[in-house]
């Protein structure tokens, strides 16, 4: 029953992941869009090698998240076998977060900034998320002891 949970938790992972995934596509093409929109300007010739860009980026990302998603399905169910499923959560979602962050601060960039409140939260929120699962990610690895940091005893 414990060994059906924990892959339960760790397919609850990777969806949550695989969603994480998918809002960085969104937002990053977004951002790519804005970005290939300065790049066009007034240009016909300019915006046709733009909209081809657009669709290469589409279609690039989207192999590139449908690979990262059967790998890292992979990797949780092996950290359900060697009782690391956390820390390989960490080690995946922090760099998403912090990739979303990014991609989400360029938006704004070329959006030149925003009023609300709401979106500075957020941004706040995908860099604290990211940096603090990033850490968990760096001090779960194996001590020079040969044991986690979940096995030492305070």
């Amino acid at each position: 029953m414990k060994k059906t949970l924990s892959y339960v938790t760790a397919y609850l992972m990777w969806i949550l992941t695989m969603a994480l995934g998918v809002w960085l596509m969104l937002i990053s093409r977004s951002a790519f869009l804005g970005a290939l929109a300065l790049y066009a300007g007034d240009s016909v010739q300019r915006a046709w090698q733009a909209r081809f860009f657009e669709k290469a980026f589409a279609i690039a990302i989207g192999l590139l998240w449908l690979a990262a998603m059967l790998f890292v399905e992979e990797y949780f169910r092996m950290g359900v076998q060697q009782h690391s499923l956390l820390g390989r959560f960490a080690k995946v979602a922090g760099p998403e977060f912090l990739a979303v962050f990014v991609a989400d601060a360029f938006l704004l960039w070329l959006q030149r900034g925003s009023e609300s409140w709401l979106r500075w939260l957020t941004l706040g929120g995908e860099l604290v998320l990211g940096t603090a699962l990033v850490w968990l990610a760096r001090s779960a690895k194996t001590p020079r002891s040969g044991k986690t940091v979940a096995d030492k005893t305070v």
